[in-house]
């Protein structure tokens, strides 16, 4: 009989609906802060807004290969015969192929499959409580795949940040596009477009960015008969709280969560202000 793990990396945990399940995992992504590594999840949101306020020096990294391998062997020792892993784009990051890395020094009988969706953070986190039931109420290994498929197949995030700087320094934003959001003080909205980030769109205000969201919504909603949103706000609670009231008077049927806050890693890369939405349709 099958008995199937789930491994995440800590970029996803976003949201507490994902926690406290023993059949889920994850493997930790590092934050160097004035050349000290830490892991993510040593880190609390407080002390990264108090380090980005700060100017610290901020970079990070991937797991290596022996963390997954760990994990891997946990799984084994604890009677799991299959793990179904699920990372960050790989456009963005090296998580998934020390994943890979790590499944071909594996020799004992584990089943791994290794899936990176052209997501990231709270993006991943929308979709795993979709596979979280999935596992629960009993779904084979090879249908677990299809599930997921099913479940990102249609994913995309946006955002506005209030400084793009942070991006461009992590090397996901081109200097050029940084600093037109930055110095011309537009508001930018980044989207991932195929695994990686791109600012796709320049608007004047904040309700503009508000609007492109809401537009967004509204798309998936004429096309999909299941929409799922996470609405992320980070010092922006008023945005949150106007685009999650809107989407719930115009679109009941959409499944909406807020998230307050994003993982250590992406604080450095994002900032400590701006908005946004992850979106999943079926």
């Amino acid at each position: 009989m099958e008995k199937i793990g789930l491994l995440i990396d800590t970029t996803t945990l976003t949201r507490d609906d994902i926690l406290g399940y023993n059949f889920i995992k994850s493997v930790s992504l590092g934050v160097s802060i004035d050349d000290v590594l830490y892991h993510e999840t040593d880190l609390s949101t407080d002390q990264m807004m108090k380090y980005l306020h700060e100017g610290r020096k901020m970079m990070t990294s991937q797991p290596s290969p022996g963390e997954f391998l760990s994990k891997y062997e946990e799984f084994h020792k604890e009677g799991f015969t299959h793990v179904f892993v699920v990372t960050l784009s790989e456009k963005i990051s090296g998580t998934y192929q020390s994943a890979v890395i790590a499944k071909s020094m594996v020799d004992f009988p584990l089943e791994i499959s290794i899936n990176a969706p052209k997501v990231a953070s709270f993006g991943v986190a929308l979709g795993i409580p979709l596979m979280i039931k999935a596992i629960q109420e009993g779904i084979t290994f090879a249908n677990l795949q299809k599930r997921y498929e099913s479940i990102y197949a249609n994913g995309h995030v946006m955002f506005t940040l209030s400084n793009l700087m942070h991006l461009f320094r992590g090397g996901r934003l081109s200097k050029v596009s940084a600093l037109l959001g930055t110095v011309l003080r537009i508001k930018p909205i980044v989207e991932m477009v195929d695994g990686k980030l791109q600012l796709t769109k320049k608007e004047r205000t904040n309700n503009a960015c508000y609007d492109h969201f809401f537009e967004k919504v509204k798309e998936y909603t004429e096309k999909y008969s299941k929409v799922y949103v996470d609405i992320v706000e980070l010092n922006r609670k008023e945005w949150g709280d106007k685009l999650a009231s809107a989407i719930s008077e115009k679109f009941p049927n959409v499944i909406l969560n807020q998230s307050h806050a994003v993982s250590p890693v992406f604080l450095v890369h994002l900032g400590d202000q701006g908005f946004g939405i992850a979106i999943l349709g079926e």
